[in-house]
């Protein structure tokens, strides 16, 4: 069991959690800023339900490692608790984009990213979850926050990354990679995530 998950890696497993906690209050923030308080809302329904999945992923792994019991139900539920959350997400970071506080005009491009792989589950989570970072960026572009655009951009391309590595075999080697990977990406989302509210914040103050 030990060869499978260190006690190092399950207990890695709750940064890249950590990161998107961090970038999630940001964005609930902005949407409040930019929309409503019914966008900020929704906002925050989705971000719990995508923080409660991986949580609850990083402590089946933890519980696994330490040799407490194998509960499958909490490393199972994450896709039906992280598809819902990022689908909300989408919808809130769509209302972000087409806000006229932002967008003059009514060309908004939505940027989604196809996958075709395992479950539809995983399925919805991964087109709502790209579809989230991609808007972001255009978001960020658009108000002129190059730097939080980088950081969305690293999102999703750590989001297609492991999507790449979801069907090979999982090695030990394969998910320190894998938990690397997710790692950074939640680590630009949620720098992208600060530097784009304090755009929007300075912006509201004007």
């Amino acid at each position: 069991m030990e060869e499978i998950y260190p006690l190092a890696l399950a207990l890695y497993d709750f940064v890249p959690v950590a990161f998107f906690f961090i970038g999630a209050i940001f964005l609930v923030r902005m949407a409040k800023l930019m929309c409503s308080d019914r966008c900020g809302r929704l906002a925050t329904a989705g971000s719990v339900l995508v923080f409660l999945g991986g949580f609850l992923k990083a402590i089946w792994k933890l519980l696994y490692t330490i040799g407490t019991g194998d509960f499958q139900m909490l490393s199972e539920s994450q896709f039906v608790l992280l598809a819902p959350g990022f689908l909300a997400l989408l919808i809130v970071v769509i209302w972000m984009a087409r806000s006229q506080r932002v967008v003059k005009e009514r060309d908004a491009a939505i940027i989604l990213a196809m996958a075709a792989w395992k479950i539809p589950f995983l399925i919805v989570m991964t087109l709502a979850s790209m579809g989230v970072q991609g808007i972001l960026t255009y978001t960020s572009f658009r108000r002129g926050e190059k730097r939080a655009a980088a950081g969305f951009i690293v999102a999703f391309l750590c989001l297609v990354g492991l999507g790449a590595m979801a069907s090979s075999e999982q090695t030990l080697a394969k998910q320190w990679i894998e938990q690397s990977t997710n790692t950074i990406g939640q680590l630009g989302f949620m720098l992208g995530s600060i530097l784009l509210y304090k755009n929007v914040a300075t912006s509201e103050k004007i």
